[in-house]
C-alpha cells in the first residue's frame, strides 16, 4: 500500500476489506452525488415535487402572520375551504421566511447534508474510506434519496435528534443532556414522531443511573419547546386539534408490515449489522430503538417512506460508533453495496429506469405547473395544491387525502361539508385531478385515499371532463 493511499485507509484493513470499502465508497458517492443534484435542480423548480408539499407551503405563508392553525386565514383573494396545518409551528415558521419551495426545500437539503456530516464525523476513527462510504451512503439510501429535499419538518425534526444521540453519546461533552433535551425539545416542535426518540434516550438515561442528567435533560427540552411555543404561538385549541387530532388517523398491520419490508429492502443490511454487532453506546441503540418504533407507527394511513429516515440515521449512527471494527470487514461493504445498486434499480427513486411505474415516494412531473397557470382565476380544487401556491393562488383545499381521510372518518368535522357544498353548488371554477375520477375504483389506492367518495360523486354531477393532459385530468362545471 502506498503512503498516500495509507493516509485514508488504517494499515489493519486487509486487502479485501479495502477493495470491498472502495467499491461500496465508489457506489455511495455516485448515488449519493446523483441525488444531490437531483435535489438543487428541484430548487431551482421553484414548485411541488411530492405529494403533500403543498400544505406546508401554504402553511408556511400564513405562518408570516402566525396564522397557520386559523380557520379561514388566507394570503390571497379567495378564502380556503380545509387547510391542513398538521405539523407543529416550528418548520412552517423556517420555511415562511423566504418563498417555502425555496428555503423550506434549501433548509431540507443542509438538514440531510448536516445527518451525513455527522456520521462522516463520527465514523473518523475508522479512516476516510470508511467514514466518507457511511456518510454517502446515508445520502444514497432510498428513503432519503426521495426524502432529503421534501419541503416537510422530517429533515430538521431528524437532524436535531441526530444531534441530541451525538451528543448524549460524547463521554467529554458534560452538558450531554441538557444538550440533547434542547435538541430534541426543538425536534418535537418540529415533528411530532421526534418525541418517541425523545422518549427512548430518557430511557437510556436513566439506565445509566443519571438522575441529574435525566432532569437536566427533561427541564431543557421542555424550555425549549416553550421557547419555540413564545416565538410562535402558544399551544391552544386550534394547534391542538390541527396536530393531535388530525393526525389520529387510522393504523393498520397491512401497511405496518409493507413498509417493514420496503425498510428490509432498502435500508435493512446497515439496520441488521447494526442489530448484530451491537453497535454504539446506550444512546445510539436507544435511538435505534425509538426509530423502530416509528416505523411501527408508519402503519398509519398517510404514513410513506419518510417514516423510514429515523431508522436509517440510527443504523448509520450505530455503525458509524463501531467504524474501527467494521473497517476490517469484507462482509459488510459488499453486501450493502448491493442493496444499494438493488433499491435503485426496483425501486427507481431517481424516475430513470425504462418501463417502471412510479414507486412509493416518487417524485411528480414538475411540467404540472404550466398547466395550472393556465386556469381560469377563481376557487379552484387542485388535488396537489402545490401547484396553485407555486403559480401565487390560494387553494381551496390544501391536503386533499387528509380532508378525505377526515371526512370519512366522520364526527365533528365542519369542513366536509364546506368542501361537499362547494363542489355541489358548482363553486369551483376548476377541479384538478391526478387520476380519471369516472375510472378511480381501478387507480392506485393512494389516490383513492385522496378521493373521498362523497366529493368523487359531486364532482361527476356538476362537473365534466375538459381535458387530460400529462398526468392531470381538468373538470369544469356543466
Amino acid at each position: 500500500m502506498s503512503v498516500a493511499s495509507s493516509a485514508y485507509v488504517p494499515a489493519s484493513v486487509t486487502r479485501r476489506a479495502l477493495v470491498a470499502w472502495s467499491a461500496y465508497a465508489l457506489v455511495a458517492w455516485i448515488i449519493a452525488l446523483a441525488a444531490l443534484a437531483r435535489w438543487l435542480w428541484a430548487v431551482t423548480l421553484d414548485g411541488p415535487v411530492i405529494y403533500g408539499e403543498g400544505a406546508v407551503a401554504h402553511a408556511a405563508i400564513l405562518a408570516r402572520d402566525r396564522l397557520e392553525y386559523t380557520v379561514g386565514a388566507r394570503f390571497g383573494d379567495v378564502p380556503p375551504l380545509f387547510t391542513a396545518a398538521n405539523y407543529p409551528p416550528l418548520y412552517f415558521h423556517l420555511a415562511g421566511l423566504g418563498d417555502p419551495f425555496l428555503v423550506g426545500r434549501a433548509i431540507s437539503i443542509v438538514a440531510t447534508v448536516a445527518v451525513a456530516a455527522a456520521i462522516g464525523w463520527r465514523a473518523r476513527t475508522g479512516g476516510a474510506l470508511v467514514a466518507g462510504a457511511l456518510a454517502a451512503a446515508w445520502l444514497a439510501s432510498f428513503p432519503v434519496a426521495v426524502w432529503g429535499a421534501a419541503v416537510k419538518p422530517d429533515l430538521v425534526a431528524l437532524a436535531l435528534t441526530v444531534g441530541a444521540v451525538l451528543a448524549l453519546s460524547a463521554p467529554r461533552l458534560a452538558d450531554g443532556p441538557l444538550v440533547a433535551g434542547a435538541l430534541l425539545g426543538l425536534a418535537v416542535t418540529a415533528k411530532p414522531t421526534a418525541g418517541l426518540p425523545a422518549l427512548a434516550l430518557a430511557v437510556a438515561i436513566v439506565m445509566r443511573g443519571d438522575p441529574l442528567g435525566f432532569l437536566r435533560y427533561v427541564a431543557a427540552g421542555v424550555g425549549a419547546a416553550l421557547a419555540v411555543g413564545f416565538a410562535t404561538r402558544l399551544p391552544d385549541k386550534a394547534m391542538y386539534l390541527h396536530v393531535v387530532d388530525w393526525n389520529a388517523l387510522a393504523w393498520t398491520p397491512e401497511q405496518a408490515v409493507l413498509l417493514v419490508l420496503v425498510a428490509i429492502l432498502t435500508i435493512g443490511v446497515p439496520v441488521l449489522f447494526a442489530l448484530v454487532l451491537r453497535a454504539g453506546p446506550g444512546p445510539v441503540l436507544a435511538y435505534l430503538a425509538g426509530a423502530a418504533a416509528i416505523v411501527v407507527l408508519g402503519g398509519r394511513e398517510g404514513a410513506t417512506i419518510n417514516y423510514l429516515l429515523d431508522l436509517a440515521a440510527a443504523a448509520s449512527c450505530a455503525l458509524a460508533t463501531i467504524a474501527p471494527r467494521l473497517r476490517a470487514s469484507a462482509i459488510f461493504p459488499a453486501v450493502a453495496a448491493v442493496q444499494l445498486v438493488v433499491a435503485v434499480v426496483l425501486l427507481d427513486p431517481f424516475g430513470v429506469v425504462p418501463g417502471r411505474a412510479a414507486s412509493t415516494g416518487a417524485w411528480s412531473d414538475p411540467g404540472r405547473v404550466a398547466l395550472v397557470r393556465s386556469l381560469p382565476s377563481g376557487l379552484a380544487l387542485v388535488e396537489d395544491s402545490g401547484l396553485l401556491i407555486a403559480t401565487g393562488r390560494e387553494p381551496a383545499v390544501d391536503d386533499l387525502f387528509l380532508w378525505s381521510r377526515l371526512a370519512e372518518r366522520g364526527g365533528f368535522f365542519l369542513e366536509a361539508e364546506r368542501v361537499l357544498g362547494a363542489a355541489r353548488d358548482r363553486r369551483f371554477v376548476v377541479v384538478v385531478s391526478e387520476t380519471d375520477l369516472e375510472r378511480i375504483d381501478t387507480a392506485p389506492a393512494y389516490e383513492r385515499q385522496r378521493w373521498a367518495a362523497p366529493l368523487v360523486r359531486a364532482v361527476l354531477e356538476g362537473y365534466r371532463l375538459d381535458r387530460h393532459e400529462g398526468a392531470l385530468w381538468t373538470y369544469v362545471p356543466r
